[in-house]
């Protein structure tokens, strides 16, 4: 989401863009979820056939404030 200068930094504005990142990240995981369980079959560039399950992986850390 740009930022507007006059609501860069506003708690408002801080929210609606956490709102926005998480229902995103929601739908994301919703049209992964079956492929995760269930695998595709995709063909690679070497003509062979293969099963992929996709994997979002997150790294999270507390990192000190700079």
């Amino acid at each position: 989401v740009e930022e507007e200068k006059k609501y860069s930094g506003t708690q408002s504005f801080v929210n609606f863009k956490n709102v926005v990142w998480h229902e995103s990240f929601k739908c994301l995981l919703k049209s992964l979820a079956p492929l995760s369980k269930i695998g595709f079959w995709v063909k690679c560039w070497d003509g062979i056939e293969r099963l992929f399950y996709p994997l979002i992986l997150i790294l999270s850390a507390d990192y000190e404030e700079q």
